[in-house]
């Protein structure tokens, strides 16, 4: 099973977030110091121009022509999933795992998280490019951090998971941002059923998807046609998505209870508007918090 894309996915990720760090700091959605040095030097020079004053306007712009709303997705997704994490943390979480860690940086970013158990899951060529840079950035790699490379066509993440030292007796948070769309319907099934068997009570998990009329065609903007190609030719296609009106039957079939499901309204209602940003975002992908059933766990 595969669950996660190629590196550069997680790298475009990561450069999205970058731009909070040019918005002033009552403004921003979250902080993240590590979105631009976790890059390698070659993504940090580029975004370093890129993000100069003036250019930086002129092609931010350009992107939203070319891709309404999805920079405010990204950068609205991460700060509900920060969201969540806090309010776990506060909770008395005990553990995190992140599927498809990428360049994932709340580990190193978020208060509280050097009190829990941190399992960052991806492709082993992602985890080692993701440690190297750590090992520059903060000296060397945290002790409450566990990488774990993994041939998912190969390999059982719940297996690779207890080898590391995951504990199924403690709460754990499961975090899948920005990767369903990309697995077949076999496998986000498969992993949300293997999620809701194997953790404890108080357990969720937090992740992304797409409507699935941007899969099928039956409602894709057009501007949106040129993203699937890209994601094709780089080898991880687009193929899944939900109904939100399916989204909460498909998930308690699958041993779990839909806490929230939030969209572009919702993060113009939580967020943005308290802030005084004027940020469009693309209703297309949407997120789901949801929590584990006492009876599956």
């Amino acid at each position: 099973m595969k669950l996660v894309g190629e590196s550069f996915a997680g790298m475009a990720t990561a450069a999205t977030r970058v731009i909070e760090l040019y918005v002033p700091e009552k403004q921003r959605l979250f902080d993240d110091p590590y979105a631009l040095s976790l890059l390698p030097a070659g993504w940090q020079i580029l975004l370093r121009l890129a993000y100069l004053p003036g250019l930086r306007q002129v092609l931010l712009s350009l992107r939203e022509r070319r891709m309404p709303g999805s920079l405010g997705a990204i950068l609205c997704r991460t700060r509900y999933i920060d969201d969540v994490l806090k309010r776990s943390l506060a909770a008395g979480l005990e553990q995190v795992a992140i599927f498809g860690a990428g360049f994932d940086s709340r580990a190193y970013r978020i208060d509280g998280m050097d009190q829990v158990h941190v399992f960052e899951i991806d492709l082993p060529g992602s985890i080692a490019m993701k440690q190297k840079r750590l090992g520059k950035v903060l000296g060397r790699l945290p002790k409450f951090v566990t990488y774990i490379g993994l041939d998912f066509d190969h390999q059982s993440f719940e297996a690779a998971l207890r080898e590391a030292g995951f504990r199924p007796d403690r709460t754990t948070l499961f975090i899948w941002e920005g990767v369903t769309q990309y697995l077949t319907a076999e496998a986000v099934d498969d992993t949300l059923r293997t999620v809701a068997s194997s953790a404890a009570q108080g357990s969720a998990i937090v992740f992304t998807y797409v409507r699935r009329g941007l899969i099928d065609g039956s409602e894709r903007p057009e501007w949106f046609q040129p993203l699937l190609s890209i994601a094709s030719r780089l080898g991880s296609p687009m193929v899944f998505g939900l109904k939100p009106d399916d989204l909460e039957p498909y998930l308690v079939e699958r041993g779990f209870e839909l806490c929230e499901d939030v969209g572009a309204a919702d993060y113009q209602r939580r967020y943005l508007q308290p802030l005084g940003r004027q940020l469009n975002v693309f209703d297309g992908e949407r997120a789901a918090y949801a929590a584990v059933q006492t009876s599956a766990a």
